[in-house]
């Protein structure tokens, strides 16, 4: 039984875990989906009841659709992406066949697609960590000037960020997290959605990586105590694993249940009281960093999870 890792040409994360289970004796098929159609080729069959069977196929593999032990999608490119004629029908055609078919086979997914989808959502993830137990700093997602001065003339201090939390690696479309002057001019807020939070007083940041029911924290600090640590080199940080309190692993546990997820990397901010804020959880978060850093065996945990996947899973 083969598992099947959907991610990108050049994904050294991905490699990491791919080492894993080749080391311990797992076929793996790495597949980029905006290869499709082109260098990947997918057939599929349904019959009356007979199922879904076919195979995915590259210049060196062919694997059968019902050998297929698990899905781990990574960062896939979009099927169709490549395509040169009439590319958004080839595009949407080609989603809707290569994710279709994925989906009919009832498969493990580390993450499923719209768990992944779900996610992607601000207001719906704090809403949902509430409901898990977490604490969420107060927010407001406006396009309202009046609203959004109303809201930062509040107490305390108030950051604003990216409602999308797209990576720092992407720089057309990333935003560092920032603190708002007490004089700032909301007018521009009309112009676009803008998401407004109250500043976590913090000592420390957590990225706690979540794989399955196994959990690896990671403790950030760094001297100038930035909002926001993702855009500070690796080495002006101090990275350590240390325990969490019970509660926020059983908060961690029914969010990703909730979520209908099995990886996620989930970010906190730490008070000087030692309280856990959610901040956001990113499905497709990465690891490596925390595993290179601090030896934290985070990619073993991802392979024995594709290797041995639990009988029932959580979808969308």
């Amino acid at each position: 039984m083969t598992v099947l890792v959907l991610t990108s040409e050049e994904d050294v994360t991905a490699d990491m875990v791919i080492t894993r289970l080749t080391a311990q004796g797992t076929p793996v098929m790495r597949v980029d989906p905006e290869h499709f159609p082109g260098r990947v080729d997918l057939t599929a069959r349904s019959d009356a009841g007979g199922g879904v069977a076919g195979y995915i196929a590259t210049k060196h593999r062919r694997v059968k659709l019902s050998s297929i032990r698990s899905v781990w999608r990574r960062r896939p490119g979009p099927p169709g992406h490549l395509a040169t004629i009439q590319k958004d029908w080839v595009s949407l055609e080609s989603e809707r066949a290569f994710y279709g078919t994925l989906r009919a086979l009832d498969l493990p997914w580390m993450n499923h697609p719209e768990a992944i989808d779900r996610s992607h959502y601000k207001v719906w993830q704090l809403r949902a960590a509430e409901e898990a137990g977490f604490r969420t700093p107060r927010t407001l997602i406006t396009t309202d000037p009046v609203a959004a001065e109303r809201f930062a003339s509040g107490a305390g201090p108030v950051i604003v960020k990216s409602i999308s939390g797209r990576h720092p690696e992407d720089p057309p479309l990333t935003m560092s997290t920032c603190e708002v002057p007490r004089d700032a001019d909301f007018s521009g807020v009309a112009a676009s959605p803008t998401c407004l939070q109250d500043k976590v007083d913090k000592v420390a940041d957590v990225r706690l990586t979540v794989v399955g029911d196994t959990m690896f924290p990671c403790f950030i600090s760094s001297q100038d105590r930035t909002l926001d640590w993702r855009f500070l080199p690796v080495e002006q940080c101090t990275w350590k694993i240390q325990p969490i309190p019970d509660e926020v692993r059983k908060a961690a546990l029914r969010y990703m249940a909730a979520a209908g997820l099995v990886y996620a990397a989930v970010d906190f901010a730490i008070d000087a009281d030692g309280a856990f804020w959610f901040l956001e959880a990113n499905a497709n978060g990465q690891f490596g960093f925390v595993e290179i850093t601090t030896g934290a065996p985070i990619s073993q945990a991802i392979a024995d999870w594709l290797t041995n996947p639990p009988t029932t899973t959580e979808g969308a």
